[in-house]
């Protein structure tokens, strides 16, 4: 990490060492005309390796309860600043490993779902504090060839959070799966309007066709699909 953090306009960060992993941080987004107040906040977070319990909890690692604490506390002290901000601000989150809600099949997705979700067996409630904070997208890679957009609703079946996969963009991992091409997800962002826009594009092909463009944020609210 010491390395990634000394490239040149890198903005990763280790994190606080007492949590567990590394690289949980913040991204402060400015908003224009030499602005001080924040206009988005991102959050990252470790998302770890392989399961610490096979025998109860097959595959993959999860977000453990200091990292989603230090997530709830650092949204609630910012809270207070943000509201000064002219317009509204909005909050993203980008992991690694899908959340184990990424899996319900019962959701509306945009986009395509060629592999299983490796999400771990292990819930340890990510997404419900997402929620619980404002946040109105969480955005994962990991698996390759999935790179829909899921809408996650609340219990009145309002929008609650959209979670989307990033697409394989890299050469270092697989790819394939009957005529996938590589790609990845883009996001447009009016803080204006605090307003989302994304999409994909491909690696070769159609380079610029924006495939499977929707909004998914429209006046700093998760919404549902406009058909």
């Amino acid at each position: 990490m010491a390395l990634i953090e000394s490239l040149p306009y890198s903005l990763s960060e280790a994190g606080p060492e007492e949590l567990d992993g590394v690289g949980n941080y913040i991204v402060e987004v400015l908003a224009q005309g030499g602005s001080k107040h924040s206009a988005l906040t991102i959050y990252l977070l470790d998302t770890h390796s392989y399961s610490p319990d096979e025998r109860s909890f097959k595959g993959y690692d999860w977000l453990k309860k200091n990292q989603i604490d230090w997530f709830k506390q650092t949204a609630e002290g910012l809270r207070k600043s943000h509201e000064g901000y002219s317009h509204i601000h909005m909050d993203l989150a980008f992991i690694h490993i899908p959340l184990p809600e990424y899996r319900d099949d019962a959701l509306y997705k945009e986009g395509e779902w060629r592999e299983g979700v490796t999400a771990p067996g292990f819930n340890s409630g990510f997404r419900d504090a997402l929620v619980e904070q404002g946040v109105v997208m969480v955005s994962c890679g990991h698996d390759h060839a999935n790179e829909y957009c899921s809408l996650s609703r609340k219990e009145d079946n309002t929008p609650a959070l959209w979670m989307c996969y990033g697409g394989g963009a890299g050469f270092g991992g697989y790819g394939g799966y009957g005529g996938y091409h590589r790609r990845i997800r883009l996001f447009e962002i009016d803080m204006n309007e605090a307003k989302i826009v994304t999409y994909k594009r491909l690696e070769y092909g159609d380079v610029e066709k924006r495939i499977d463009e929707q909004i998914i944020v429209e006046g700093g609210k998760p919404i549902g699909p406009t058909v």
